[in-house]
């Protein structure tokens, strides 16, 4: 309630600055315009006036009187003495009135300091909410980070490298916001290119030689069935799985760019979604209207990323404004991630009103993981296995300068590696000082309290530079740094299914020709010709023996359709894109490939730590 008050009395004394403003120049104008006139005795002319000596001016204003009001050197004004006291008094209001307004934009930058602070201190950067779709009788039957699924995920297989993810509401260091419907690609920062926010496509795992060499489709879907029967129970002795099944991580990434409130930068590209706005402008006022009406965009287009004012510059006086944005990108892991790390965390306001037991859970699109290598839960003040992955993530920069450092230009060491220099330039969560802290530690973690935020240093100038000052001994020298924050979002297991082809159906560029002549997919006579990045099919229908699990609406894959491969065969196939669950492969049973870590912001305060606490006490299983 007091941020509101404060705002009303900042307005009310801007309103009365401005208004002090406006009788100065009233009178700075009417002191140069009485100046601009002749010497005649009749008074003011002005500068419209004439050699008359009385009477009225150009402008009508009566020239007998008006000298002795502003000391002009007519033969009834004064001298110019109080001239030039109404100056410096002008001169001093307005000094008076920059420092005031220039308070007031420090406050205002200030304000939005204390905001994020106490987001800081009330949770941990990560998913908030998911948009209000399911409601009951009971709080907790409404959705929460949850709704069908965590974050909203969803299926979007039938595309080539799309994974379905809706809109959803984030905090990430401090900063609240909320997203358009996702929709992300498997794409990784550049290996070439330092450009703002530049990507490659992530390569996709090859087929097994002991697939590809077989000499019929049908004998290659047998042997894939092994691959993957190899994959689901881990049993490198059967195949060797892990050259051809490979986990990616994907993150989110936060940042405050520079960009001018009249253009506006799309946060990431999507093959189904943007953001519908023609600048940050006109963003900011469609998230706006539709809060005030409780709107909803239909195509979920629209987000609130919100715009603030950073700081003042203390040598220009202007004030320097940042524009939040965000993207989701992967980042391809180069050795295995055993499934057995990825553990199901509990949810029991989404099992509980569904009755459901954990595993049940298991079979859905709502559980949840974290990341461990342990056998065990267990408390430690080291680096974990998921600070490993993110160390060889780069920041913006994408080719980061090993060299790069922040504050006070010291190197900092690597938690993961005592006699290594920490690349600062890459995604990290913790680091080691030269020397113990106050509390006797070497080791810090970025953030207050913020268990899941990795940052990384650049150097792109559309990202906002924040400086600090630090004096010691009466010298004082200035730092500063750009940088982005990134959270973990999903573990992703690609397989050979991206890339195995044994119908030799030709992938064409665009859905031109596939679809040519309102070709469909649903008969023979209408069978695509061919297939593209948006009709990603090509897997044997055959190859599984049942139907995918209960979809979502969000969902866009068919479960079948017909293409004519290139020798002109008609022949049934499925979506060989990334899919959450894969259908069932003879007796295995249904394989989890997109393992979500579902990071959420409340877990990070003191009563949501309690009732977890609870959870497992009551139920240690």
């Amino acid at each position: 309630m007091w941020y509101w008050v404060y705002l009303v009395a900042v307005l009310a004394l801007v309103s009365e600055s401005m208004a002090g403003y406006y009788s100065s120049r009233e009178r700075f104008d009417n002191y140069f315009r009485d100046r601009g006139g002749n010497k005649g005795r009749g008074g003011y002319n002005g500068r419209y006036g004439s050699n008359r000596r009385g009477g009225y001016d150009r402008d009508g204003y009566d020239t007998k009187n008006n000298d002795n009001d502003h000391g002009d050197n007519n033969q009834g004004g004064k001298s110019g003495g109080s001239a030039q006291a109404n100056v410096a008094d002008l001169l001093t209001k307005m000094d008076k009135l920059q420092n005031t307004v220039r308070g007031l934009l420090k406050q205002t930058a200030a304000l939005h300091d204390v905001v994020e602070e106490r987001i800081r201190g009330e949770g941990q950067s990560g998913l908030k909410q998911v948009r209000h779709d399911t409601e009951g009788t009971k709080n907790y039957h409404g959705s929460s980070h949850i709704d069908t699924g965590i974050g909203g995920v969803h299926d979007h297989s039938d595309y080539i490298r799309l994974l379905g993810m809706g809109e959803v509401q984030y905090v990430m260091n401090g900063v609240d916001f909320r997203t358009r419907h996702n929709d992300y690609r498997l794409v990784r920062p550049s290996t070439t290119s330092r450009d703002f926010k530049e990507v490659e496509d992530i390569q996709f795992p090859a087929v097994p030689p002991e697939v590809s060499s077989k000499a019929t489709p049908e004998e290659q879907i047998e042997e894939m069935k092994i691959w993957f029967e190899a994959f689901k129970t881990q049993n490198t002795s059967l195949r060797n799985y892990t050259e051809y099944f490979k986990p990616v991580i994907s993150y989110m990434e936060g940042m405050w760019t520079t960009d001018d409130d009249s253009i506006i930068s799309e946060s990431f590209r999507s093959d189904r979604h943007h953001l519908d706005a023609i600048s940050w402008d006109n963003l900011l006022g469609k998230a706006r209207y539709m809060s005030y009406t409780g709107a909803k965009d239909n195509f979920e287009n629209v987000g609130f990323l919100p715009r603030r004012l950073m700081y003042v510059d203390n040598c220009t006086g202007e004030p320097v404004y940042g524009q939040w944005n965000y993207r989701i990108v992967c980042y391809p892991i180069d050795f295995d991630i055993p499934l057995k790390y990825l553990k199901q965390r509990e949810d029991f306001l989404w099992r509980y009103p569904r009755n459901l037991s954990k595993e049940e859970v298991l079979l859905t699109r709502a559980a949840r993981f974290t990341l461990n290598d342990k056998d065990s839960d267990q408390i430690f003040t080291e680096t974990t296995l998921l600070d490993k992955l993110f160390q060889n993530i780069p920041g913006l920069d994408n080719i980061p300068d090993p060299n790069l450092m922040e504050a006070w230009n010291a190197p900092l060491g690597n938690p993961l590696d005592a006699n290594q220099t920490l690349k600062q330039g890459f995604y990290h969560h913790s680091y080691l000082m030269a020397e113990p802290g106050a509390m006797g530690a070497t080791l810090s973690y970025r953030g207050w309290s913020d268990q899941y935020l990795y940052v990384a240093l650049n150097t792109q100038p559309r990202i906002v530079k924040v400086s600090m000052k630090d004096c010691k001994n009466g010298a004082c020298q200035e730092y500063s740094a750009r940088v982005s924050w990134s959270v973990p979002l999903e573990m992703i297991y690609l397989t050979p299914l991206l890339s195995w082809n044994p119908y030799d159906i030709e992938l064409n560029d665009n859905d031109t020709r596939t679809t040519s002549g309102g070709r469909d997919g649903e008969t023979d006579g209408t069978a695509y010709l061919g297939i593209d990045p948006r009709n990603y099919y090509m897997t044997p229908y055959s190859f599984f023996s049942g139907p995918p699990l209960e979809p979502d609406d969000a969902d866009t894959p068919r479960q079948k359709v017909k293409v004519v491969n290139r020798k002109g065969e008609i022949k049934e196939v499925t979506a060989s894109g990334t899919r959450f669950f894969l259908p069932p492969i003879g007796n295995l049973g249904y394989i989890r490939l997109r393992y979500p870590f579902g990071v959420i912001h409340g877990e990070g305060s003191a009563v949501w730590k309690e009732l977890n606490a609870l959870k497992d006490y009551t139920d240690p299983k």
